[in-house]
């Protein structure tokens, strides 16, 4: 019977994994689409024990431990850049995100938040393509800030630092993940320290801080459009999109692919979701938007768009770029489309805005192809390994359980 929980088990998982390729063949031609890959993770282990009849489980020797199945976990997207196609549609926008390569890590950058006000750096999650040894051993990005550790609750440390420790005679500084590697004589590549240069202290037998290396294809900071989604019951609320094919609506308000309509930002990044992007009926250019997203001016002065409340009332200080944040905080809505969570922070966008062009589905269709027959191939072998063990407990019921001469 436990063979066919973990048959079962398996022929659930390929399916979900099938379902998840179908999706990205599906959105091979969807502007700014993320393919996504499925992850698997095995059931808990069973220990399994030997004892005598009658003992109640007293003297019972361990014989190790078995795998009942697996279970599909999540769909992953991987957020790698996608192609930039030149369309020479004016309502055209494509992300050409400079955070899509490298790792990304905490670290004490200088804030741009806060347009004509000088740089403070402060913790936040950036990318950059390697990570190099700046003075005194303190470990920095190819931009020279330095690289933070966070706590347990993953939470940048700001007035710590990752330093190299001199006693280490190994090559690698990073493991997985960014965990420390450890030479034949158990020296850390790298120690965690705080103000005063001395080793954080171990808290409670678990370690206090440590270093969080993670991919930016899978992870990090990444710039989105923001718009505001409508559920089924008519609530509305911020969604981030990549999808950059606007269209406009009867009341000259900007939308994207899907009808939901287009949001500026508040100067720090964030999406307002009573606002919207409106194009102005006397603007007499060919483009509608600058660098960055900017809106453009034609010769009597007309601005080619206005950021103004849904009541069509101007919105001070509200602007029209790309919004930024951690991906780890979000959740796949369907197509292009993430939803933002309570842990969701924002901040600007570094992202340039191509107008006239599309960011193409980053989804490839020979591997599609290849891991959709890969999976199939599995959904069979699944399923003979069903039947054997069906035929197996038949032959148990019919022939091994039967008492003859009765």
């Amino acid at each position: 019977m436990d063979g066919l929980s973990a048959t079962g088990s398996g022929l659930a998982a390929d399916q979900r994994l099938q379902q998840v390729i179908m999706n990205n063949i599906s959105n091979l031609s969807t502007p700014g689409f993320k393919n996504s890959s499925g992850q698997l993770m095995a059931f808990p282990q069973q220990l399994l024990l030997r004892y005598r009849y009658g003992s109640n489980g007293a003297g019972a020797a361990p014989l190790g431990t078995v795998n009942s199945g697996v279970l599909f976990q999540e769909a992953v997207p991987n957020f790698s850049q996608g192609l930039i196609q030149h369309t020479g549609q004016p309502l055209d926008l494509a992300i050409e995100d400079p955070l899509s390569s490298g790792v990304s890590v905490y670290a004490l950058a200088a804030n741009t938040g806060t347009p004509g006000k000088a740089a403070v750096p402060a913790p936040a999650m950036v990318s950059t393509l390697s990570l190099v040894v700046g003075r005194g051993g303190v470990i920095e990005t190819a931009q020279g800030a330095p690289v933070l550790p966070v706590n347990a609750s993953g939470a940048p440390v700001a007035d710590a630092r990752v330093v190299v420790n001199p006693q280490y005679k190994g090559v690698t500084l990073f493991g997985e993940n960014g965990s420390p590697v450890v030479d034949a004589k158990g020296n850390a590549s790298y120690l965690i320290v705080g103000p005063q240069g001395k080793p954080l202290p171990q808290q409670h037998g678990l370690p206090g801080a440590y270093l969080q290396v993670v991919s930016s294809q899978t992870g990090g900071v990444h710039s989105f459009f923001a718009v505001a989604n409508v559920d089924a019951q008519g609530r509305q609320s911020v969604a981030l999109t990549r999808d950059g094919q606007l269209q406009v609506g009867a009341n000259g308000f900007l939308y994207d692919a899907t009808s939901q309509r287009l949001l500026g930002v508040n100067a720090q990044g964030a999406p307002i979701l009573n606002s919207a992007v409106k194009l102005n009926p006397l603007y007499q250019g060919n483009s509608y938007f600058g660098p960055g997203g900017a809106p453009l001016r034609d010769a009597a002065g007309q601005l080619s768009y206005t950021v103004v409340q849904t009541n069509g009332k101007p919105l001070p200080g509200a602007s029209f770029q790309a919004t930024a944040t951690a991906v780890n905080t979000l959740q796949p809505l369907g197509g292009t489309t993430f939803l933002p969570t309570a842990q969701t922070a924002y901040v600007r966008s570094s992202a340039a805005i191509k107008s006239g062009a599309l960011e193409s589905s980053n989804a490839n269709s020979s591997q599609n192809t290849i891991d959709m027959l890969s999976v199939y191939r599995n959904y069979q072998a699944n399923q003979i390994m069903a039947q054997t063990i069906d035929s197996t407990l038949k032959l148990a019921v019919t022939q091994v359980g039967v008492v003859t001469g009765l």
